[in-house]
């Protein structure tokens, strides 16, 4: 069994979360889009210079990604 992106059942309420803006134009819309990250030969499985796609949210008015959303990779 694949337990990478488990999927949770937990029944929250919309009314007691918060909304995410845009930091931007203060839009609540976002659609998935995808940051594009070179990955170096040295580290490449392949040992040659790659692109990985890393998905996440841009806003729907303006086009803008929140900092909360670039993914921070160096960990």
């Amino acid at each position: 069994m694949n337990n990478q992106n488990p999927q949770l059942n937990v029944n929250i309420n919309p009314d007691l979360v918060e909304d995410v803006k845009c930091e931007k134009c203060e839009c609540e819309s976002f659609t998935a889009c995808y940051i594009i990250k070179k990955v170096p030969a040295l580290v490449s499985p392949t040992g040659k210079e790659m692109m990985m796609p890393v998905e996440t949210f841009s806003c729907l008015g303006c086009g803008h990604i929140n900092k909360e959303f670039v993914p921070n990779l160096k960990k």
